[in-house]
C-alpha cells in the first residue's frame, strides 16, 4: 500500500481514485439481488477484470464498497485488499440495529484497509416518526470516532436522514450516486432541497457516482441539472469520482464513465478543484491522507 499511496503525489491532476468499486463471487452466495436474468452482472467481478483493463491506467487506486448486507462479505473485501495494494480501502457492512455492533466494528477495525460503513434504504425507512435510538448510539460511536459512513439512498429515505444528522451532527458522511435523483424524468424537486439541508452538514459529502447507469449511457445533458446543483451545493471539496464498476457496466464502458464524468465536470474549476474531485477529496475522507502528503 505504501507504493500506492506515494504515486498520489505524481501526475494527480490527471490520476483517479475511485471511490467506488464492486467485487462478488456469485458462489459466496449472499449477492441476493443478483439473479440470471441480469445476464451482464451475474458472473463473478475480481480485481483482475478492473486491474486488466486498458481504460484504468490513471487509476491510482480503488475504494472497494458493499454489495451484500453481511459481515462474511465485508471480510471477503478485506481478504482481496490484503492481497493487492490497489484496493486501497474497504466500505463494508454491519447491521446498525444489532447488539454486536460495537464490538463487530472495533474487530474490523483492527484491519487498517476498514475504513467505512455502507448503510442503505433499509435503515432509513421513509415517513418515520421516531429514528431508532439503537442506530442513534452507534452513528454517535461512529461521529465521535470519525469514522465514515456511505449512504445508498433516495430522495424518499433523505426526510429520515436528515432526523439523524440534528444528532450527530458531526457524522462524516457521504451521499451514494448523488442521492437517487430521477434522471430520466428531469424532475429536480423534492431531491434539490434534501440535497440543500443535507450539504447543510459540514462533513456530508457527495459521490458522483452510478450516473451512466440511470442515465442509459453517455447522456450528460440528462445528468446535467443535478451534477450543477450537487457542484454548487457541496463544492469541489466535498465531491469524490466514483464508477459503480460493474454495475456502470450495463450501461458503458469503464472508459465512458470516466468520459461521462469528465465531460460533466463544471467548466469554471480549476485544475485543482478537478484533482480534488479526482482523487484527492476520496483520499482524505477514507484514509485521512492531506494534499501535502504521500
Amino acid at each position: 500500500m505504501t507504493s500506492i499511496r506515494q504515486s498520489f503525489t505524481r501526475d494527480v491532476n490527471h490520476a483517479y481514485l475511485d471511490s467506488h468499486v464492486h467485487f462478488w463471487k456469485l458462489e459466496r452466495g449472499d449477492y441476493y439481488w443478483l439473479t440470471p436474468s441480469n445476464p451482464v452482472l451475474y458472473q463473478n467481478y475480481v480485481p483482475s477484470d478492473l486491474f486488466g483493463l486498458e481504460d484504468t491506467n490513471a487509476l491510482r487506486g480503488i475504494i472497494a464498497v458493499q454489495a451484500a448486507p453481511t459481515v462474511a462479505e465485508t471480510e471477503y473485501l478485506l481478504e482481496l485488499a490484503g492481497k493487492n495494494e490497489r484496493i486501497l480501502g474497504v466500505v463494508g457492512w454491519l447491521d446498525p440495529f444489532a447488539d454486536s455492533f460495537a464490538d463487530e466494528y472495533r474487530r474490523l477495525r483492527n484491519n487498517p484497509q476498514f475504513v467505512g460503513i455502507r448503510l442503505d434504504r433499509s435503515v432509513f425507512v421513509p415517513n418515520t416518526e421516531q429514528v431508532s435510538d439503537r442506530l442513534l448510539k452507534h452513528l454517535r460511536l461512529l461521529e465521535e470516532e470519525g469514522f465514515p459512513i456511505d449512504l445508498l439512498i433516495g430522495p424518499e429515505n433523505m426526510p429520515t436522514v436528515i432526523k439523524c444528522l440534528k444528532s450527530v451532527p458531526n457524522l462524516k458522511a457521504v451521499i451514494n450516486h448523488l442521492g437517487g435523483p430521477p434522471i430520466r424524468t428531469g424532475e429536480i424537486e423534492p431531491w434539490s432541497a434534501y440535497i440543500d439541508e443535507l450539504s447543510a452538514f459540514p462533513n456530508v459529502h457527495c459521490k458522483w457516482s452510478g450516473m451512466i447507469t440511470p442515465a442509459g449511457g453517455m447522456n450528460p445533458h440528462l445528468l446535467a441539472p443535478y451534477i450543477r446543483h450537487t457542484a454548487e451545493r457541496f463544492g469541489p471539496n466535498r465531491i469524490m469520482f466514483g464508477s459503480d464498476w460493474p454495475v456502470a457496466l450495463m450501461a458503458g464502458t469503464y472508459n465512458d464513465v470516466v468520459q461521462l464524468f469528465e465531460q460533466l465536470l463544471p467548466e469554471e474549476w480549476n485544475d485543482m478543484a478537478r484533482a480534488r474531485v479526482r482523487i484527492h477529496n476520496a483520499r482524505a475522507f477514507y484514509l485521512g491522507i492531506g494534499d501535502s502528503e504521500a
